[in-house]
């Protein structure tokens, strides 16, 4: 018990100090920006810091962890009976809704990553972990005699398809909403777009 709730506040620490980072690499900019800063922010000290995070660009794998942990608590409360593509759409409808509440930041955190390789290459890393996550939390959706590269190909998939999206609806101000191109993502996959013709 006790365990639990340790490991829980050190989570809850971890997450407020990638929180506290996003924040001010988005106020300042990234180089700008110092490990004291995001301490500061954060209420901890610098030795703190350190405990959770060997170098600064590695606040980075906490924000894109947090992430998946949001859409892995959203499985966690559906049914395993209930179709596979209505699970996946609620997940993805979820997160991008969050974009859709916040765009301007989301919009500028992009491109932080992109104008950042030491933070590009931290999250690409975290993003392989992430889809990794999430094939096994869609194991239950899958029967035992499934072919075992089949959670991760969805994983994968879902996970390109919000990437593909964000990219396109960061690019193009025209789009006014990424959950229409989702629509339109999850659409093409559900299509023959591999193998047209082929049942």
């Amino acid at each position: 018990m006790t365990s639990g709730l340790t490991e829980r506040n050190k989570q809850r620490t971890r997450r407020e100090m990638a929180e506290a980072a996003g924040r001010l690499f988005l106020e300042r900019g990234y180089h700008a920006t110092t490990v004291q800063d995001i301490a500061d922010a954060a209420d901890v000290s610098a030795r703190t810091f350190f405990r959770y995070f060997p170098c600064k660009e590695d606040v980075i794998t906490a924000i894109a962890s947090a992430s998946m942990d949001d859409a892995i608590d959203l499985l966690g409360g559906r049914s395993a009976k209930e179709p596979l593509g209505s699970v996946l759409t609620a997940m993805l409808t979820v997160a991008l809704a969050s974009v859709s509440e916040n765009p301007d930041p989301v919009r500028a955190f992009q491109h932080m990553l992109r104008d950042t390789p030491a933070l590009r290459g931290r999250w690409l890393e975290e993003q392989r972990k992430s889809r990794d996550r999430l094939a096994e939390a869609l194991r239950p959706w899958f029967s035992d005699d499934s072919h075992p590269l089949a959670p991760h190909l969805v994983a994968g998939a879902a996970m390109l398809a919000v990437d593909e999206v964000i990219t396109l609806w960061v690019d193009d101000r025209s789009v006014p909403d990424p959950l229409s191109l989702l629509d339109e993502a999850l659409h093409i996959l559900n299509g023959p777009l591999i193998f047209p013709g082929q049942p």
